[in-house]
């Protein structure tokens, strides 16, 4: 019983590991995403004023 414990404490601590590293890139991805878009717009509005 003891030894199931510590296999389920060892495989939630990997599983949240993971959650961590998922949102991090994802919130990665969402900042780069947002970059890009600002980085677009403002390129589209110089192209188009100037």
């Amino acid at each position: 019983m003891k030894l199931s414990k510590e296999w389920w404490r060892t495989v939630r601590y990997a599983i949240e590991e993971d959650h961590r590293t998922i949102r991090l890139i994802s919130i990665l991805v969402t900042v780069g995403g947002v970059a890009l878009v600002l980085i677009a717009a403002t390129h589209g509005m110089s192209v188009t004023v100037g």
